[in-house]
C-alpha cells in the first residue's frame, strides 16, 4: 500500500537531528563510568556532527552532566533510548542463534546495529527516509567489513510501498526475518503504521519476529501526567518532527494481531531499567511514558 497525502515534512529536505540526537545519547552514554553504562556503543560518535552535540562529546564529565540535565527535563526518554538498544541486540541475537539471517531496521537513523553485526553470517536492510540514509550511508560504508551484507533502502513510511521496497532490495519473503523498528511509530500517522505493518505481514515468512518501540496513550494530546513528556511533545513539534501517534498496550496489541503478528511482551522504561539496571546504578529517571514490545509471525 501508497500512502500518498502526507503533508510534506521537514525529514523530505534533511536527516533527522533526532536521529542524531539520539546517536549523541548513545555516543554520551558509552562515555560513563562502567558501573553506571547502560549501553557501550563507541561507533554512535562517528554520526554526530552537529556542533553542540559534539561539545557535549568533549569529555566525559561534560557528557555526563548533559546527560544528568537531559534526564531531568525528559525523565524516562534517556533511559528508554539507550536500553530499547539493548533490548534489540538480545532480539538478533536470539534471532541468529535459531539460524534467522535476515535483519530489517526500519526508520534505521544513526543505529549502529549493522555495524555491530559486521562480520555476522546476516544481510541487514536498512531502511530509512532518504535524506537521513544519504547523511548516514558513507559514513557507515567506511566503516564496515570487506564482509559485512548491509543494504540500504530508502523509504518514506508515510508515501511509499514498503513491501516492494524490500522485495526489490532482495529480501526473501520465504525465509523468516527479524525486524527492528525503533524511534519511529510516535512519528507517523496510524494509516502509515497500519501499512508498515501491512507490508511486514506480506513479507515476513511465519517464524520472523518483530521489535517495535512506542510512546503510551496521552502523550501526543498532552494529557499525560509525565511533564517531561510533554515538554518533548512540545519540543519535537517546534523542531518540525511532531508526535502524531501513541498507544496503549492493549491498543498496539490489537493492531499487530490484526496485521498476523502475535503479541509479545512490553516493557516500559520502569521495565527496562528493572531488567538491564536492577541495582539502579545509572541513577535514571524511570518516567513511564514510552515503552517497547516484541511480536512473532
Amino acid at each position: 500500500m501508497t500512502i500518498s497525502a502526507a503533508p510534506r515534512r521537514r525529514l523530505d529536505r534533511r536527516a533527522s537531528l533526532t536521529a542524531q540526537a539520539n546517536a549523541a545519547q548513545r555516543a554520551a552514554e558509552t562515555l560513563r563510568p562502567p558501573d553506571r553504562r547502560l549501553v557501550h556503543d563507541p561507533h554512535s560518535n562517528n554520526f554526530v556532527e552537529h556542533p553542540a552535540l559534539r561539545a557535549v562529546l568533549a569529555h566525559p564529565r561534560t557528557a555526563d552532566a548533559v546527560l544528568r540535565l537531559f534526564d531531568w527535563l525528559w525523565g524516562g526518554l534517556h533511559a528508554h533510548i539507550t536500553l530499547r538498544v539493548r533490548y534489540a541486540d538480545d532480539a538478533w541475537r536470539a534471532a541468529i542463534s535459531i539460524g534467522i539471517d535476515q535483519i530489517v531496521l526500519l526508520g534505521a537513523g544513526f543505529d549502529t546495529t549493522c555495524l555491530r553485526l559486521a562480520g555476522a553470517p546476516v544481510t541487514v536492510f536498512e531502511v530509512d527516509a532518504p535524506a537521513t540514509q544519504a547523511r548516514k550511508r558513507p559514513i557507515a560504508e567506511r566503516l564496515l567489513t570487506a564482509s559485512s551484507r548491509t543494504v540500504w533502502v530508502p523509504c518514506d513510511f508515510e508515501r511509499d510501498a514498503l513491501r516492494e521496497r524490500l522485495l526489490d532490495a532482495g529480501l526473501d519473503p520465504s525465509r523468516p526475518s527479524l525486524v527492528s523498528w525503533l524511534g519511529v511509530t510516535p512519528y507517523l500517522t496510524r494509516r502509515a503504521i497500519a501499512a508498515t505493518l501491512g507490508d511486514l505481514a506480506d513479507v515476513c515468512a511465519p517464524g520472523s519476529r518483530l521489535v517495535v518501540d512506542y510512546i503510551r496513550a496521552g502523550v501526543v494530546d498532552g494529557s499525560t501526567p509525565w511533564r517531561g513528556a510533554r515538554r518533548m511533545t512540545r519540543l519535537v513539534a517546534r523542531r518540525g518532527e511532531p508526535y502524531r501517534s501513541d498507544f496503549t498496550e492493549s491498543g498496539l496489541n490489537a493492531l499487530l494481531g490484526g496485521h498476523g503478528f502475535t503479541p509479545g511482551e512490553h516493557l516500559t522504561v520502569a521495565g527496562l531499567l528493572n531488567r538491564y539496571d536492577p541495582t539502579g546504578e545509572s541513577g535514571l529517571a524511570a518516567d513511564d511514558w514510552l515503552a517497547i514490545a516484541s511480536a512473532c509471525r
